[in-house]
C-alpha cells in the first residue's frame, strides 16, 4: 500500500488528517507546508517560530485561508479543541507544540543547535516521534536522541530529501543487493570559502532569497560538513582525513576518483565518506564494487557509470523540506527512521577559527564571524578534546586562537546550561567517554 493509501485510509477511519506540529517557519519550514498542503490525508496545524508573525505568514504564503488561521501561545488544550475544529495554529512557543496533546508527530526546522536539542528532547518525553530538519543539532547528540525515543517507544529520524537521508536511501539499496560500498558522499555547489560570513555573502544571499548566515554557512563548509558527520554516523563509514578530500570531480567520474589508490583512486581505504566540487551538486552517490562475474557483466550491459571495477550509484537531486513528507510518513505509519544513529557516532563536526579569536570573546553563531565546522573522525576530536561545533554558540573564548586553528574544550567556557550541553554530556557518559 502506498503512503497515498495509507492517508486515506486513515483519514477515513479517523475522520481526520494526520496532524503534524512544525518548530520554525523559515525557508525549510514553509516550503514543508506548502508542499504538504498539496496533499491529502495530512495537514500541519500547528506552527511555531520566535519571528513575529512568521508563523501566521508562513500558513498565508502556503494557501491556507486567514479565517482557518488563529494566533494561541497559552493553551494548549484550547489549541486541541481549535486544532478539532479544523484551524490552524500559530504561535511562538517550542514549548506550545510540544504540549498540544492531539498532534500525531512534530518537526524541527530551525537549524540551530540548542533549539533543537530542546525541542527534540522535550518531544520524546511527550511521547512524540519527532522528525528532525536540524541536522546541527543531530550530529552533536543524534545518538543520544536515537536511544532516549527508542525508551519512549517513539521515533527520531532525520529526513529524506536532505543529503543524508538521500545518500542514505542509496547505501540501502546497495548493501540490501549485496553490493560492498566503498564510499558515500555528496556533492557541494558552491566554492570552499572558510572566511565567508554574512556580509560577503549578504549580495548574493539576496539574490536567492536567503538568510545571509545560512548562506555563509553553505560557503564556509560547515553545512557540508555537518551534512558528511551526519551520514558517516548513520553508517559507520568515516572520513580519510580531517575536511574530507572534496575533489573537483564530474559525474562520470566518480567511480574512477572515489576508489582506493591501488586501483587508480584517492582513498587510502574502504568505507570511506567524502564529497566532490562541482557538477555532482545536489546530487548524492554511492560508489560500489562486487567480485561476482555475472553481476559484473550485467552492470556492464546496464551502463551503470563504471571504472574498471567500481560503479557509482548518483541521485542528481535532493528536495530538501520538499521530501520530508515521507519520513514523517515512515515515522507515523511503520514506526521506522530515515537516517539515525545507533551506533557510537565514528564523525563528529569539530570547531574551527574563522579568524583569530582573543580571549574574552563570544562565540557568536554557524554562519556567522567567528567558527565554521570542519569534520573529523571521532575518536580523533576525543583524543585531541575537540569541541563539537554545536556546543559552542555563546562561549567565551578563555586563551588566543589562531584563524585556521581546530578549538579545543579547553580554550573555551562553554554555556553549560544549555539542553545540548547537558545530553552531550549523557551521551558521552554513556559511551563511556567521561
Amino acid at each position: 500500500m502506498s503512503f497515498k493509501q495509507k492517508l486515506e485510509q486513515f483519514e477515513k477511519e479517523n475522520k481526520r488528517p494526520l496532524r503534524i506540529g512544525l518548530l520554525g517557519a523559515g525557508q525549510m519550514g514553509t516550503g514543508l507546508i506548502s508542499q504538504i498542503e498539496k496533499m491529502h490525508g495530512m495537514k500541519v496545524v500547528a506552527v511555531a517560530d520566535v519571528r513575529k508573525d512568521r508563523a501566521y505568514d508562513a500558513y498565508q504564503e502556503a494557501s491556507v485561508e486567514k479565517n482557518l488561521i488563529v494566533k494561541n501561545d497559552e493553551n494548549p488544550e484550547k489549541a486541541a479543541r481549535e486544532i478539532e475544529s479544523g484551524k490552524r495554529i500559530a504561535c511562538h512557543s517550542a514549548e506550545m507544540i510540544t504540549a498540544i496533546p492531539t498532534l500525531d508527530i512534530v518537526v524541527e526546522s530551525t537549524g540551530i543547535p540548542e533549539v533543537g536539542a530542546k525541542f527534540c528532547q522535550d518531544a520524546i518525553l511527550a511521547r512524540k516521534s519527532v522528525v528532525n530538519m536540524n541536522v546541527e543539532t543531530d550530529v552533536v547528540i543524534g545518538y543520544q536522541l536515537t536511544k532516549m525515543a527508542e525508551a519512549a517507544g517513539v521515533v527520531y529520524t532525520l529526513i529524506a530529501g536532505d543529503e543524508p537521508g538521500s545518500v542514505k536511501e542509496l547505501y540501502d539499496f546497495a548493501d540490501t543487493l549485496g553490493f560492498e560500498i566503498v564510499c558515500i558522499g555528496k556533492g557541494k555547489n558552491n566554492p570552499l570559502h572558510p572566511q565567508a560570513n554574512p556580509d560577503t555573502c549578504a549580495s548574493s544571499a539576496k539574490a536567492q532569497n536567503m538568510n545571509p548566515k545560512m548562506l555563509a554557512a553553505f560557503e564556509d563548509g560547515t553545512k557540508t560538513m555537518a551534512e558528511m558527520t551526519a551520514m558517516a554516523n548513520g553508517t559507520g563509514y568515516q572520513p580519510e582525513v580531517r575536511g574530507a578530500h572534496g575533489p573537483a570531480v564530474e559525474v562520470h567520474e566518480l567511480p574512477k576518483v572515489f576508489c582506493p589508490k591501488e586501483d587508480g583512486g584517492i582513498l587510502s581505504t574502504r568505507r570511506a565518506v567524502d564529497y566532490a566540487m562541482g557538477k555532482i551538486a545536489p546530487g548524492v552517490f554511492v560508489v560500489i564494487t562486487t567480485d561476482q562475474p555475472k553481476i559484473i557483466a550485467d552492470l556492464k550491459y546496464l551502463h551503470v557509470n563504471n571504472y574498471g571495477k567500481y560503479w557509482a550509484l548518483y541521485r542528481p537531486y535532493h528536495m530538501a523540506n520538499l521530501e520530508a513528507p515521507i519520513s514523517i510518513l515512515r515515522a507515523f505509519f511503520y514506526h521506522e527512521e530515515t537516517l539515525a544513529t545507533h551506533q557510537a557516532p565514528v564523525a563528529e563536526t569539530i570547531t574551527m577559527a574563522k579568524r583569530d579569536l582573543k580571549a574574552g570573546e563570544k562565540i557568536d553563531y554557524l554562519g556567522g564571524y567567528t567558527v565554521y565546522g570542519n569534520i573529523e573522525k571521532a575518536a580523533i576530536a576525543r583524543k585531541e578534546g575537540l569541541v563539537p561545533l554545536g556546543l559552542v554558540v555563546g562561549a567565551t573564548v578563555t586563551k588566543g586562537i589562531k584563524q585556521g586553528e581546530a578549538i579545543r574544550c579547553s580554550e573555551l567556557e562553554l554555556n553549560q546550561e544549555q539542553t545540548i550541553y547537558h545530553l552531550r554530556w549523557l551521551q558521552d557518559q554513556s559511551l563511556g567517554y567521561i
